[in-house]
C-alpha cells in the first residue's frame, strides 16, 4: 500500500534536487509501506523509480511528515438553533432598561461634582482678578501717594476708579485712548476705544464673560440714542464707606468713621487708613439684582446698578456698602450691596492687596468695621447716608 503525502505543483520537482521530469507533469510522493522508500508518482498514474532520486539524503528530505487530519465543527445557524429550542445570547428589554437606569443614576451623581469643580475654578479665577486689582490699587497708592479717586465729578465727563487703574493693569493703550478734551461725553465716538473696550480683569467668570453690552448713563436719565448696549461693564465695586455714595466734602477731609478708601471726591492717603490696610475693604464683588420689570425703557441697567463701568456718573455701578449686609442670593433687589454668584461667599480685596472670601451671613457690624478707614473698630456711629439730592448721583 502506498499513502499519498503531498502533491507537488508543476515545475517544482526539478527545484528539489531530483532529476527533472518533462514539463507539464505534476507528481506526488508517497511512502511505500512495504520498504519505506519514497516513491514518486505522476498524476497520470506512472511511477518514478527511487533510483531516479539523486541520493538517500534527497529522499529523506523529500519525505515530509504526514499531516494530521483537520476536523471542522459546523456552527449551527440561528434558524437551526431556534428549531432545536436553543436560546440565542441577547439583551431583553428589561435588561436594557435596567442598564439605562444605572447610567442615568451615575450621570446624576457625576454632574453635580463636575459643576462644583467648574465653580471652584471660576471662584479661583475671580480671586485672581481681584488680586490683580488689589495690587494695582496698592501700586497706585505707592506711586501717587494716595488711593485712586473713586470719581471727581458726578457727570459723564470724568472717569471711575476702575479707569484710573488701567495703567497699572497693563492696559495703558485703553487709558491713552480717551479723548483729551474732557468736555466730550464718555459715549462720544472719539471715546469708543476708551469706554467700550471690556477689560477681563474686571469680570467674574461665575457671572459673565467680558463684553461691551452695557448702557451709558445720562445723568440718571434715559440714555442718548445709540448709546445702549455698547459700553464696557465690570463686576466689582469700590467700598465707598459705610454707605456707598459717601463723598468727601469740598474743602474738607474724609470722615474716618464713615469713609472708605475709594469714594466720591476721595483723595485718601495710606496713612489715613488708621484701622490698618489689611483690615479695610478696598474693592469687592458687586451684587447685581434682577431686572425690575417696572423699569422704564433704557433704564434697566441704571436701576440694576450695572451701567458703563469706566465713566463717573452712576454711583451704584462704581460703589457698594455693607450697611444692609451682603446679598444672600441673586434675587436680592438691593443695588447697593456687595454680593456674588459664588455659593455662600463674596470675595473682597483689602487695601494691602490680599483677598479674602467673606461668608454672606457675616454680621453687619463686622462688615462695617471693614468698611471705614478709621472707626477704631467701633462702627456704632454710622448712618444710611445723607439722604440729600445727591444720594443717587
Amino acid at each position: 500500500m502506498r499513502q499519498l503525502v503531498r502533491v507537488l505543483p508543476r515545475g517544482l520537482w526539478g527545484c528539489s534536487g531530483v532529476a527533472s521530469e518533462p514539463p507539464g507533469r505534476a507528481h506526488a510522493i508517497s511512502s511505500d509501506v512495504r520498504c519505506g522508500h519514497p516513491v514518486l508518482h505522476s498524476l497520470d498514474g506512472n511511477f518514478a523509480s527511487p533510483s531516479r532520486l539523486r541520493s538517500v539524503s534527497d529522499a529523506a528530505r523529500l519525505a515530509w511528515a504526514r499531516p494530521s487530519p483537520m476536523r471542522f465543527r459546523e456552527e449551527p445557524s440561528p434558524a437551526k438553533s431556534l428549531a432545536s429550542g436553543q436560546r440565542l445570547a441577547a439583551f431583553t428589554l428589561i435588561e436594557l432598561l435596567v442598564v439605562i437606569a444605572i447610567i442615568g443614576v451615575l450621570v446624576g451623581l457625576l454632574l453635580p461634582a463636575v459643576q462644583q469643580a467648574r465653580e471652584a475654578g471660576r471662584r479661583v479665577s475671580c480671586g485672581n482678578h481681584l488680586k490683580q486689582v488689589g495690587l494695582a490699587v496698592a501700586l497706585a497708592a505707592d506711586i501717587q501717594k494716595q488711593f485712586p479717586a473713586g470719581r471727581l465729578t458726578r457727570d459723564p465727563y470724568d472717569v471711575s476708579w476702575a479707569f484710573r487703574l488701567l495703567p497699572f493693569l497693563e492696559e495703558q493703550a485703553v487709558f491713552d485712548a480717551r479723548n483729551p478734551d474732557h468736555t466730550v461725553p464718555c459715549w462720544d465716538a472719539s471715546n469708543a476705544t476708551a469706554f467700550r473696550t471690556p477689560v477681563a480683569t474686571f469680570y467674574c467668570a461665575s457671572r459673565r464673560q467680558p463684553a461691551a453690552d452695557r448702557n451709558f448713563d445720562n445723568n440718571n436719565s434715559t440714555p442718548v440714542s445709540g448709546t445702549t448696549g455698547i459700553a464696557a461693564g465690570g463686576d466689582y465695586a469700590a467700598c465707598g464707606g459705610t454707605y456707598f455714595n459717601y463723598f468727601t466734602p469740598e474743602g474738607g477731609g474724609p470722615d474716618p468713621t464713615r469713609a472708605g478708601a475709594i469714594h466720591t471726591f476721595s483723595r485718601v492717603r495710606p496713612a489715613q487708613v488708621t484701622d490698618g490696610l489689611s483690615k479695610t475693604f478696598a474693592i469687592g464683588e458687586r451684587h447685581i439684582p434682577p431686572v425690575d420689570p417696572a423699569s422704564a425703557a433704557g433704564l434697566e441697567h441704571y436701576n440694576q446698578g450695572d451701567t458703563a463701568f469706566f465713566p463717573s456718573d452712576t454711583p451704584q455701578t462704581l460703589f457698594a456698602d455693607p450697611y444692609r449686609g451682603l446679598a444672600l442670593g441673586p434675587d436680592d433687589t438691593n443695588n447697593r450691596k456687595f454680593g456674588s454668584l459664588h455659593p455662600g461667599i463674596t470675595q473682597f480685596v483689602f487695601c494691602d492687596g490680599h483677598v479674602e472670601a467673606i461668608t454672606n451671613e457675616t454680621d453687619i457690624e463686622v462688615l462695617l468695621r471693614y468698611a471705614a478707614i478709621g472707626d477704631g473698630n467701633d462702627p456704632s456711629n454710622v448712618d444710611d447716608g445723607p439722604g440729600d439730592s445727591n444720594a443717587n448721583k
